[in-house]
């Protein structure tokens, strides 16, 4: 008899058989991840990813945790009666950014955008690549050399799960896919797919050498969502939300409207808000944003609009809670509960981690915090400031460069250098034994410019916009009269 039989494999005796037995049942009751089971996370996806090749791989698609699809939409032709649902909506002419992952996918469609054969460049002029000419335009001298080669830069048509459909530029992301044996319900390997946004090759290569994705075809249902959910307030006034919040355009002050107060010389007129700034008159539309909404998951900024029948609706929330913010009196606040302002023992440990974040925004403060998984994923309501140090040296460098206004230093018509703050939520996943927290997503409720020698408004709660309750497609906002 061998070691193995020895080991209980083979058991003789009726203690072996006992322990046998239990050791198979506790073998057979381990979670194995079959393809038929639906995995936890609602972003990884049955999928059959479609080559340029024809090949086509099946298995299960995700992409890196925190990590979203960002698309920038184009201008849409099929905007008839027989266009795609609510089609007119991505046909504007202003880009916008749509970021998203796969729950809400039903299927994406890649083809070229553009096409064309280039040739490597180099510039003969290297030295003098800030130089620019009257017009404003570089003086940099390219040459094209070499032999050429394909570039093909699709572009992406998003069919959701709601059956609204995006066409737009996607940003370069990794794509992982992890194929399953059909038989035994074990993962064989996990490959990356890399979606482009623009594919080269080699010279002497043809458009069809270059290998890629041209369609992700999910095989499940994934998460369905509304297209837009009605609001029901119950003690929100809704018109208590400043209505004149505008941006200034051509005037001879930009600085009067900063904070969304409108001089006393302020008039309607064709629907258009006129100013008298200093004997110049300046016109400046009112905003549409009265309030905004951010997604519990992923952070996802969304609109809240107040339709022509007076009703609020909140539109593609693909299928998330939300929370609100508005400004009220020139303050932003925001729907969150009230405890989670209090500061407590967490509310502090967050606080003193949060402070030490080292980045772009220099004043930061907490407003509040809500704690989720047993305090290992924190939400946190903040403003954050970028507070120009040394004005004078950065106003010296934006005027020395024809890129100063497109950097760090905001430069105001006027010649000013401008600051913006923001009211934001960051997602942290934390260690609830050190306290040492990690940054995973973050969203903005707003982005308001401010001068430098201005304080920072003050932002805060709103007890009437929490809690934020979805049911039957509705949002009910706010504590029970």
């Amino acid at each position: 008899m061998n070691g193995k039989t020895n080991l209980g494999l083979n058991p003789s005796t009726p203690g072996a058989r006992c322990g046998f037995v239990l050791l198979v049942a506790l073998f057979v009751s381990l979670p194995f991840d079959l393809p038929a089971q639906k995995t936890k996370s609602p972003f990884k996806r049955q999928a059959i990813l479609h080559m340029s090749d024809g090949e086509q791989r099946e298995g299960i698609i995700e992409l890196s945790r925190g990590i979203e699809f960002s698309l920038t939409n184009l201008e849409r032709n099929d905007t008839g009666a027989n266009a795609p649902v609510e089609s007119a909506k991505f046909s504007g002419k202003k880009s916008k950014i749509y970021t998203f992952n796969f729950n809400v996918v039903k299927e994406m469609r890649f083809e070229p955008h553009s096409e064309e054969y280039l040739k490597k460049f180099k510039m003969l002029n290297v030295g003098f690549r800030d130089d620019v000419d009257e017009a404003g335009k570089s003086t940099v001298k390219k040459v094209r050399v070499g032999q050429p080669y394909p570039v093909i830069k699709p572009k992406c048509t998003v069919v959701f799960n709601s059956d609204e459909v995006v066409t737009g530029l996607l940003r370069t992301c990794v794509v992982y896919l992890t194929t399953v044996d059909p038989d035994t319900g074990f993962k064989i390997k996990t490959s990356k797919v890399l979606v482009k946004s623009k594919y080269s090759g080699e010279p002497g290569q043809s458009y069809e050498d270059l290998l890629r994705v041209k369609r992700i075809q999910m095989l499940d249902e994934g998460t369905q969502f509304a297209r837009s959910m009605p609001i029901t307030f119950n003690a929100f006034d809704f018109d208590s939300i400043n209505t004149n919040y505008v941006r200034i355009k051509d005037a001879g002050d930009t600085n009067l409207l900063a904070h969304g107060v409108v001089p006393e010389e302020a008039f309607l007129k064709a629907n258009k808000l006129v100013v008298s700034t200093k004997g110049k008159p300046a016109t400046a539309e009112p905003s549409l944003i009265r309030m905004t909404g951010l997604t519990h998951d992923t952070l996802s900024k969304v609109r809240v609009q107040q339709e022509a029948d007076g009703s609020v609706k909140v539109h593609s929330t693909l299928g998330e809670n939300v929370f609100l913010a508005a400004q009220i009196n020139g303050k932003w606040v925001a729907s969150w509960p009230v405890e989670g302002t209090v500061r407590t023992e967490l509310f502090k440990s967050v606080e003193k981690e949060f402070k030490k974040t080292v980045d772009y925004y220099n004043e930061r403060k907490l407003i509040g915090v809500i704690p989720k998984e047993n305090g290992r994923e924190i939400l946190a309501l903040v403003r954050l400031r970028r507070d120009i140090p040394d004005p004078e040296q950065a106003l010296a460098w934006a005027m020395s460069t024809r890129w100063g206004s497109q950097g760090s230093f905001e430069m105001g018509e006027d010649g000013k250098l401008l600051e913006y703050y923001r009211l934001s939520i960051l997602k942290y996943a934390r260690d609830p034994k050190t306290g040492e927290m990690s940054l995973e997503d973050r969203g903005s409720f707003c982005r308001v410019r401010i001068d430098l020698e201005d304080e920072t408004p003050e932002v805060g709660v709103s007890p009437a916009l929490w809690p934020v309750v979805m049911k039957d497609g509705r949002l009910i906002v706010g504590p029970k009269e």
